[in-house]
């Protein structure tokens, strides 16, 4: 009779066991599910405001937006949509030939105002002449744009590395900080105003070959997320920009023409200011937030293995660009030689 009585305890304890183990798997499961029900909701909702959503009223935050790295790809983008809502712009960068040619562009394509501002980022002495030109100014926008990468090349392999890793950071991250400082303080003073980061998908995970490049976009990402923190209450939309390829001179070496998954800059930057009131962190595009996405789960899942595979991944895209590049030059020099003299 005992010995039933501890059989019986035995399976009774068992079955409690069981069934704690059956309540906390069941728990975790439907956290998951819940976890992932809202990610894809709130992916959904990005999808449908790049898609669909009204501009903002950019000329009620300032009648100025001031547009760093402006004369090609994504900032050009940039300079001409909000000057076609009707901003003036205050254009910034190296080259002036480049900026007075963009400038005088917008000004008859659009009929706004601009201001040419030719400065060198990877330089530390430009501040001062840059916060004099747009002293008075009712800036409204301030699109952080301007960026600088290397080859495709392992870390001690970039050419003049010292100075070109120096340059970057100069680039990509002191003209962010000093932009955003020099700016923000009007923005606070009147309780309302935009500023626009523009990162990269490179900022998910660390990309190998591009290790500075991925590192820069990274500080980005959290220099965004800690500043909209800080002034939000104060009136002020901190958005955050990470896209992944976009048909620019930067990386046209890299892609096929443009098309559904490869946008212009124009088609990126009109998808992209539809969500700046509504969404503070994005890739700016339909496509690259789903890739943004999948980065995002193999980065948490495994983040060893997502390395592993991005660096897979830019490999073969490095080789097949110089395959494309050989052939390109071997086609030219066929050219030359096959012309009459």
């Amino acid at each position: 009779m005992s010995r039933c009585l501890e059989a019986n305890e035995r399976i009774d304890t068992r079955m409690d066991g069981w069934c704690l183990w059956s309540v906390f798997s069941s728990v975790v499961t439907l956290l998951v599910l819940a976890s992932a029900c809202v990610q894809l909701f709130h992916l959904a909702r990005r999808l449908f405001i790049h898609a669909f959503a009204p501009y903002p009223p950019f000329t009620s935050y300032g009648a100025w937006a001031v547009v760093t790295g402006c004369t090609d790809g994504i900032g050009l983008g940039y300079a001409k949509e909000l000057a076609r809502h009707g901003m003036n712009i205050a254009l910034i960068s190296r080259n002036p030939d480049k900026l007075r040619t963009v400038a005088c562009h917008i000004e008859k394509e659009f009929g706004v105002e601009t201001r040419a501002i030719q400065a060198d980022f990877t330089k530390l002495d430009i501040y001062e002449g840059i916060k004099e030109k747009l002293a008075g100014l009712d800036v409204g926008i301030l699109v952080n744009n301007v960026g600088m990468t290397t080859e495709l090349s392992p870390f001690l392999d970039v050419p003049d590395g010292e100075k070109t890793y120096q340059d970057m950071l100069l680039v990509n991250n002191m003209s962010m900080v000093r932009m955003t400082h020099m700016v923000l303080p009007g923005m606070v003073e009147k309780r309302k105003g935009i500023v626009i980061n523009i990162s990269s998908i490179a900022d998910v995970s660390p990309v190998p070959l591009l290790t500075i490049y991925s590192a820069t976009k990274a500080f980005i990402y959290s220099f965004s997320r800690g500043l909209a923190y800080e002034y939000k209450k104060k009136g002020i939309l901190i958005h955050h920009v990470d896209p992944w390829y976009v048909y620019t001179k930067m990386i046209h070496k890299f892609v096929r023409p443009p098309g559904l998954m490869v946008p212009t800059p124009d088609i990126f930057v009109r998808s992209d200011l539809r969500s700046i009131t509504k969404v503070q962190d994005t890739s700016g595009y339909w496509f690259h937030n789903l890739l943004r996405e999948v980065g995002r789960f193999g980065d948490y899942v495994a983040p060893t293995a997502a390395t592993n595979l991005v660096g897979w991944v830019i490999k073969i895209d490095s080789e097949r660009s110089i395959k494309k590049q050989a052939e390109l030059e071997e086609k030219e020099a066929d050219a030359k030689t096959s012309q009459p003299k």
